[in-house]
């Protein structure tokens, strides 16, 4: 016996186990444990960015590694993440907003904000700039929404 509820199966070369679970909802269900060795310790900052980066297609993960920063166009146009407090947003030709959107609740590692506005501009891209505060390049900030989401 490993411990109360499971029972040691078999042990392979490379340090894996095979444990069956002996009691509870788990009962005869079997598991794979692998050494402690084998684990990689990851900051939230490095696990929120491996989330994001997997969420990216080639051209966003390429900008992404390359400027921290990637580009999502959407119905209502492109949009540029990677910086807090001034997103980059073009709805059109020789128009350029800069808006500020953070998701509330507690503080997150910035991976995880990218995450979540990109999810937000694919699934529900109004709602993101219905929330926005916005400025024109330089200029003053206004509060939500950006102009033509009122």
């Amino acid at each position: 016996m490993v411990g109360a509820d499971l029972q040691f199966v078999e042990r392979f070369e490379d340090g894996r186990q095979l444990l069956r679970f002996t009691e509870g909802v788990l009962a005869g269900r079997t598991v794979m444990a692998f050494p402690e060795s084998d684990f990689i310790y990851l900051s939230p900052y490095e696990r929120a960015e491996r989330l994001l980066v997997t969420l990216l297609n080639p051209d966003q993960e390429q900008a992404w590694r390359s400027t921290k920063t990637f580009r999502i166009t959407t119905l209502y146009g492109t949009v540029e993440l990677g910086r807090i407090f001034d997103i980059g947003y073009w709805p059109g030709a020789d128009v350029e907003l800069r808006l500020c959107v953070l998701p509330q609740g507690k503080r997150l590692p910035e991976p995880d904000i990218w995450t979540n506005l990109l999810l937000v501009l694919t699934h529900d891209p109004r709602h993101f700039f219905t929330v926005a505060n916005w400025r024109r390049p330089h200029g003053q900030w206004y509060r939500a929404p950006v102009p033509g989401f009122e």
